[in-house]
Parts: structure tokens; sequence; C-alpha cells
């Protein structure tokens, strides 16, 4: 059997749960996290159910064997135009997650593809990501360049 590819549906609501929390889990070191699994959960599920039935929030997945052995995810919102994004509208790239028994199979890349396109299909012309050291270069490969003229505060 091999690997296929699809949108997420509301149907996968519980598994884009499950596996945004393992994900997190694997990039935040425990002592970082300010809230239970158990209040993510809720919050994540109210969340992927407002903005997907929204359409404000887009994952695809690829599945072995009725199993999703990666995952993706895609936030549209829009700001305020300005000369450099006429529009104001961004899509924003996360939770690119690959099951550790299937890194290096080039599915995350194959995800990550649907994603970039889906974005790109919709007619956004700023793309955006966090990327971790690992993830880095894969992106780079897609175009993706770094910028240094973002800040933020955290607020508690």
């Amino acid at each position: 059997m091999q690997v296929s590819y699809r949108k997420a549906t509301l149907d996968d609501l519980d598994e884009l749960v499950r596996l945004r929390i393992e994900f997190l889990r694997e990039v935040q070191p425990a002592e970082t996290h300010q809230y239970s699994e158990e209040q993510l959960s809720g919050s994540l599920r109210d969340y992927l159910l407002r903005a997907m039935q929204a359409d404000e929030f887009v994952a695809w997945l690829a599945i072995y064997d009725s199993e999703i052995v990666a995952t993706s995810g895609l936030c549209f919102f829009q700001i305020t135009p300005g000369f450099t994004l006429i529009d104001g509208k961004i899509a924003y790239i996360l939770n690119i997650y690959t099951l550790r028994q299937w890194r290096g199979k080039g599915v995350g890349k194959t995800v990550f593809n649907y994603i970039l396109q889906e974005a790109i299909n919709r007619g956004y012309k700023r793309i955006s990501l966090h990327a971790s050291d690992d993830g880095r270069p894969i992106y780079e490969k897609f175009g993706f360049r770094l910028t240094g003229d973002e800040m933020e505060l955290r607020l508690p």
C-alpha cells in the first residue's frame, strides 16, 4: 500500500489535536509549558472547529494504511495593506509534522508542497513560517528566506 494525501476535514479533528500536541511535545521543552495538555486539547479543538468551518485553517494529511503519518497546518489572516503587501493577506504555515518512522522518506516534503500550493492557489503573496534548524534547509529549497525584521512581546 502506498501513502495517499488529502485535505483534512472536521472528521479528522481528534487526530489533528492529537498530532499537534505530539508535535509540540517534541519541539517545546516541558519546562516551557504554561498549560496542561487537557487545557491545550480543549483550546485546539475549539480553535480548529471554528477556523476550519470559517475556512481560516487548512491541513493536509499523509495517510498510510488508514493512519495519519504526516500533517500540516495553514492559517489565513489579513493585516492592514501596505507598500510591501497591497492586499494585507498572509498565509502562515505551521505544524509540519511527520511521525518518526516516516521521516526521511519525502512524506513531510510532499505534505509541505500541498500546503504551499494551497496558499498559492488562493492568491496569497506572503507565506510565512517558523523553521526549526532541521527544517530550514528544506524550506530554503522551496524559496523561503530568513527575515530579521520582526520582534514580539509575550504577555502573561
